[in-house]
């Protein structure tokens, strides 16, 4: 909803021309380039996506496949996001420019995706999901029915019997002020709620994709799991392990203890990980501090106000007039701002961010429904909560259209 497309340049495609050659040879030393273009898929003229293989020695060496879904069909905005991470721990990254939100042919749609790939890349045997939102619902969904090796669910997550039924590990990264918290909270409060194959990262940023260095650093965890191999990948898993440690000695200093014992959790799940870092010892002695135990109990006023909230602004929507509304935003936007506790201030975020959506949501049923009135008053709250959103223009023309 909020994301804007980036543009990435386009590499030659030269590079296809040189795999053969450097084949044929035999090398194993000669560098292959990176590359990234845009591709049409061969079985569907309609459906593009972009591609970006990171520069390797081996060209006759396959990779692992990441299939990264925008919830705008922004291929690019995810290559992005994601080219961070499929450079530092080699993979093909694909993106759709047709996949999206409210996309009912989406699982036709990654299934002709990925046959075109495998049909023109050195793809191997390993599948990885990364989506934001409603791309990472869509992941998340392709993936109880398909075969994966991990999922990166960013801004959305799921419930427990939708985590238990994906047969590989799943990492949720949420902002603790998204609107979308509330799915993963439960989670946060209560850890062993948390299916063993499922794991949390805590940021503090909205409802947005994650930043390179989080995606990064998740994609890691996936693949430097086993430290079976040559002495480079076990230094690979020490060098990893130094740099988790360093995240939590920096959130744990700054008092972010939820975001640290996620991490630590996370590393303790994986044996090769624990015996480099000892992160069993210290999730046991973060989660029995009083500090950690004093952060669990603020979120969790924090949230019950948050709930009590949404059932008062969900009622108000079609109820409430624009004195109200006015007063009501305008407070809560002062809140966000100048309350002291910082809990609570996330708490005033992530409502403000449950207005826009709600209002998002019923904008789009009442202009498929042709309901004016209702239509008229919904739009007069999303002018007041979320004035430059870019749907809301969308829908006022949609409201033109439909009052002609």
């Amino acid at each position: 909803m909020r994301n804007i497309p980036a543009k990435l340049p386009i590499i030659s495609i030269l590079f296809f021309v040189s795999i053969p050659a450097c084949q044929s040879h035999g090398s194993k030393t000669e560098k292959i380039t990176a590359v990234e273009q845009t591709i049409t898929c061969r079985s569907n003229p309609g459906h593009t996506y972009e591609v970006f293989i990171p520069a390797h020695k081996k060209p006759d060496h396959k990779l692992p496949l990441l299939i990264a879904i925008d919830p705008h069909g922004s291929g690019k905005t995810a290559v992005e996001h994601l080219k961070e991470a499929a450079s530092e721990y080699r993979a093909i990254l694909v993106a759709s420019n047709l996949v999206q939100n409210n996309d009912r042919n989406f699982v036709k749609e990654l299934d002709e995706l990925m046959a075109d790939v495998k049909s023109r890349y050195p793809v191997g045997e390993e599948t990885y999901f990364a989506g934001f939102s409603g791309g990472a619902r869509m992941a998340l969904e392709y993936a109880i029915h398909h075969q994966a090796n991990g999922v990166v669910a960013s801004g959305a997550f799921a419930r427990p019997d939708q985590l238990n039924a994906i047969k590989c590990p799943v990492f949720g990264i949420i902002g603790m002020d998204d609107f979308n918290f509330l799915e993963t909270a439960q989670y946060v409060l209560n850890p062993p709620t948390l299916p063993k194959n499922a794991h949390i990262e805590l940021t503090r940023a909205t409802h947005e994709w994650p930043d390179e260095n989080m995606l990064t650093s998740v994609f890691g965890w996936f693949r430097l799991q086993d430290e079976a191999g040559g002495r480079s990948e076990k230094q690979k898993v020490i060098n990893y392990v130094e740099h988790q440690k360093t995240r939590v000695d920096s959130l744990t200093k700054d008092g972010e203890l939820l975001q640290a014992a996620c991490i630590v959790r996370n590393m303790a799940a994986v044996s090769a990980f624990d015996k480099n870092g000892s992160f069993n010892s210290a999730y046991d002695k973060l989660k029995n501090s009083n500090a950690y135990k004093q952060q669990l109990s603020g979120l969790t006023e924090s949230l019950q106000f948050e709930v009590k909230m949404r059932k008062i602004y969900g009622q108000a929507l079609m109820e409430k007039d624009r004195a109200w509304w006015e007063k009501e935003i305008s407070a809560l936007h002062t809140k966000m701002v100048s309350e002291p506790d910082e809990t609570m201030r996330m708490a005033y975020k992530r409502l403000s961010g449950f207005i826009g959506i709600a209002c998002y949501s019923y904008a789009r049923q009442f202009a498929t429904q042709k309901d004016v009135p209702h239509l008229e008053q919904i739009l007069m709250v999303y002018r007041l909560a979320e004035p430059d959103n870019p749907d809301l223009k969308h829908f006022e023309e949609m409201l033109d259209e439909l009052r002609n």
